[in-house]
């Protein structure tokens, strides 16, 4: 049966297109979508901090994207809302990302081989591409043919 949502609510034309389950959340995320089921309820976070049985200031934290809630609390807020653990935060199992901390794909020069370059990947991908990205590393020859050319630059001198 579908959610009826409260038209009488700011912002309610976002709730319609609210998504009920994203693949992954980030903290800043999940503070955005627990503050506004939490609005579609017509409650405050001290509301929502009594019907869910967790302390006032954990909701602030939580809204405010500073840190996810424990399973027990997680589980806490989802019966409060009316929403299976699972809905209100997918990624709980696998942990939060946190965006500021590092950017999803990261690459740099370096400094003393142009043509080479560090990589970090932080990102939720499929096994498969995993698999792919490491076969992919594994066969890139450019660190073996970096330390040839230097080794022969050395002998050359």
């Amino acid at each position: 049966m579908p959610r009826k949502v409260r038209t009488h609510i700011a912002g309610a034309e976002e709730l319609r297109s609210f998504p009920l389950a994203p693949k992954s959340l980030t903290k800043q995320e999940f503070g955005k979508r627990l503050y506004r089921l939490m609005l579609a309820k017509g409650w405050h976070q001290s509301e929502l901090a009594r019907q869910a049985g967790v302390p006032r200031d954990a909701v602030s934290v939580y809204i405010r994207g500073k840190s996810l809630p424990t399973p027990v609390n997680l589980q806490k807020l989802a019966d409060a809302i009316g929403l299976p653990t699972e809905e209100l935060l997918p990624n709980h199992a696998e942990g939060a990302i946190d965006e500021d901390e590092l950017p999803a794909f990261e690459m740099k020069v370096s400094s003393g081989a142009p043509n080479m370059a560090w990589v970090r990947v932080n990102r939720l991908v499929s096994t498969q591409t995993a698999v792919k990205i490491a076969e992919l590393l594994d066969n890139d020859d450019a660190l073996d043919r970096n330390r040839s050319g230097k080794e022969a630059a050395l002998l050359a001198k």
